[in-house]
């Protein structure tokens, strides 16, 4: 512990003193921008990512956030806009990260400190860059906002029209298509995160066109019908570019009515998430790499006791007659398909996987969770019983995710059972909902813990980071969930995951 910590303090001295030569490197990228002070504003992130990095979690954030609104504050009384594109987080990582191998030339650490550091370094940038996303967001819509109020006020002038139109130019990705989503103007944006030039969009279907592969029919279809029922429509959606390449946008479609109430054209307004999503999926996949070493001593020990009975058959294996030597090779088989069927399900989780939402049978989800986790749990002294009525229970989703999510929240049971108990799951569902219940009988939270659930590097545990129960929060909001904890000190927890339930039959 007390490496680690120095490891921490010696790397965010570095980064510290070496905040304007890395200001410097930025700024040579000579990255486009209406702000005059970009080598202050680089120089105090490194200070601010410096100092965090060597603090505890909220003490980390809080600086980050100090830091965030101080920039905001600047720029906003300097008379300049903040986009969401003016953090360049991408740039900031490449240079903390280009500090973190300078200094372990000289300085080796261990990996998992490493990994552990850059972790770290992820979360605080991804946490600095939801101040100017949600920022650039609320002042497009109080623009809008104000532009629908004036428009019921008064006429408004070309040359507001003009300014408004430059307005949203400036600040968003910006297309128009008509009622048969087929796209009628787009901005030089719209154009560079599409790789497309200007005649080559206009009067194509924007559907046809950027169509990813990624969202299901039912997804876009969701989106089509919104718009003609004159719905505003708010989501993210993944895009393919022309040269092949994918992009995030955090999109927001505002259909425009005629006089019969009918959809005759929408406006898409767009912000690059790409960076944000792709931060999202490292954590994801650090994650779970740190979920696959843990399960691993488990897994091994389950293996050893199929093994052990596989040598000792095969030891006396000649002393017996023909017909008992079936039977006993009958027993070495039955053991063999033992094992495959643990490394099998090892397997399912460890391996990477492309993330596509589908139907996913959550019975058979936390099935496989309680196959992979039994061994760690036997170890343990803790019984792990489902309380199941029903064979098939569906909901939309992605299969690996959620079973990263129950992985994380399972494990997290059998931590605070160190003397050994028990650990109950039950699943019902009820109005719509799919709810699944993880209850324990451990060591139990206060409710100023349960608030900070979920926080990045907020951990009721001595060697966690907080990062495995971050992660699984995030991917129940993006499964359109919603948890619940009940817990108290030495009575046990219960977290409720629901999920909305999938009909087949309708």
């Amino acid at each position: 512990m007390n490496n680690n910590n120095n490891d921490f303090t010696r790397i965010s001295r570095n980064i510290k003193e070496l905040g304007s030569l890395l200001s410097k490197k930025i700024d040579e990228k000579q990255i486009p921008t209406v702000f005059s002070r970009n080598t202050e504003i680089h120089s105090s992130f490194f200070h601010c990512i410096g100092e965090a990095l060597s603090k505890d979690e909220e003490a980390a954030q809080k600086i980050v956030a100090q830091w965030a609104e101080k920039i905001i504050q600047i720029i906003t009384h300097s008379g300049g806009q903040v986009h969401s594109s003016f953090f360049l987080g991408h740039l900031y990582k490449k240079a903390i990260i280009d500090c973190i191998e300078e200094d372990i030339i000289h300085h080796p650490i261990p990996s998992n400190h490493l990994i552990g550091m850059i972790k770290k370094v992820d979360a605080l940038i991804y946490y600095a860059s939801t101040f100017f996303t949600t920022h650039s967001q609320k002042l497009l819509e109080n623009d809008l906002n104000n532009f629908n109020q004036d428009t019921l006020e008064k006429r408004i002038t070309l040359q507001e029209l003009k300014d408004l139109k430059k307005a949203l130019n400036e600040a968003t990705i910006l297309a128009i298509t008509d009622k048969n989503d087929n796209i009628t103007y787009a901005n030089d944006k719209f154009c560079q995160i599409t790789k497309y030039p200007l005649p080559e969009l206009i009067g194509k279907n924007h559907r046809d066109l950027l169509n990813s592969g990624f969202h299901d029919k039912a997804f876009l279809d969701d989106i089509l019908i919104a718009i003609r029922e004159g719905r505003v429509w708010k989501g993210e959606i993944r895009n393919k570019a022309k040269d092949g390449s994918y992009f995030w946008v955090d999109t927001t479609i505002v259909p425009f009515l005629n006089n019969n109430g009918e959809t005759y054209q929408h406006i898409s307004i767009q912000h690059d998430i790409t960076e944000q999503k792709e931060a999202q999926d490292m954590l994801y996949k650090t994650e779970k790499l740190a979920m696959v070493g843990e399960l691993a001593a488990g897994i091994a020990h389950e293996i050893r006791n199929p093994l052990t009975t596989i040598r000792g058959f095969i030891q006396i294996l000649d002393h017996f007659s023909e017909e008992n030597k079936y039977l006993y090779s009958k027993t070495i088989l039955d053991e063999i398909d033992r094992i495959n069927f643990i490394i099998s399900e090892f397997m399912v989780f460890a391996k990477p996987h492309a993330s596509y939402f589908c139907e996913c049978n959550i019975i058979e989800i936390i099935k496989k969770v309680h196959n992979l986790l039994s061994p760690e749990a036997f170890l343990k002294n803790i019984d792990i019983s489902l309380n199941i009525s029903q064979n098939d229970i569906f909901i939309y989703g992605e299969k690996n995710q959620l079973t990263q999510v129950f992985l994380n929240m399972i494990k997290n049971s059998i931590e605070a059972l160190p003397n050994g108990g028990d650990i109950e799951i039950s699943i019902i569902t009820k109005d719509n909902q799919v709810v699944i219940s993880i209850k324990d009988n451990g060591i139990g939270m206060t409710l100023e813990q349960i608030e900070k659930l979920g926080e990045p590097f907020y951990t009721t545990k001595d060697t966690g980071n907080g990062l495995g129960l971050m992660v699984s929060y995030k991917i129940i909001e993006k499964h359109k969930g919603k948890i619940n904890v009940e817990s108290a000190p030495f009575k046990g927890t219960t977290f409720h995951i629901n999920f909305p339930f999938l009909n087949k039959s309708e």
